[in-house]
């Protein structure tokens, strides 16, 4: 269960790395009319990102608190498995 919210904790990342990509290619081409959707697809990559930061750190503070919880009581944690 643990490496399946895994892939939803770097999913912001992998999206905006794909928009990045994608924006790149807009800015690119020769025809200006897709500059704008280039930039606009910039802002959703840089959103989506910060979302992922987001994402890793209550990642991290959850295993933080539950390693903590299980040093504070081993028992429990033993009637948990």
């Amino acid at each position: 269960m643990a490496r399946f919210l895994l892939l939803w904790v770097h999913g912001p990342w992998i999206a905006a790395s794909l928009m990045v990509i994608l924006a790149l290619r807009l800015l690119m081409a020769e025809d200006f009319s897709l500059h704008g959707h280039g930039w606009g697809l910039l802002g959703s990559a840089s959103i989506c990102f910060s979302i992922g930061c987001v994402c890793i750190v209550s990642w991290v503070l959850a295993h933080l608190d539950r390693r903590t919880a299980a040093a504070d009581h081993p028992q429990e944690q033993l009637l948990l498995l």
